[in-house]
């Protein structure tokens, strides 16, 4: 029987999981660019969302309406109003 070395390589189970350590920094920058990515697509689409805001506001705000005539509905309002006093 052949008795394994403490200090053989293959016989410390640790060697294997210093091995497959992946470096801190590499971990690092590969997550920095979702976060990245994440931060520019937001603002991305706050500004989309601010443009959509703006547009739905001048939609509604009525400079695109038709001009209604107000002469024919006062006198329609001053006539009811005399008709309900007599």
């Amino acid at each position: 029987m052949t008795k394994e070395s403490p200090f053989d390589p293959k016989s410390d189970p640790r060697a294997d999981a210093n091995r497959a350590k992946v470096p801190t920094s590499l971990l690092l920058s590969l997550g920095t660019i979702p976060v990245l990515a994440v931060l520019i697509g937001s603002k991305a689409i706050l500004q989309a969302m601010r443009e959509i805001g703006e547009a739905s506001e001048e939609l509604f705000r009525g400079d695109r309406l038709p001009i209604l005539e107000t002469q024919n509905l006062e006198k329609d309002t001053s006539r009811v109003h005399s008709e309900s006093s007599n």
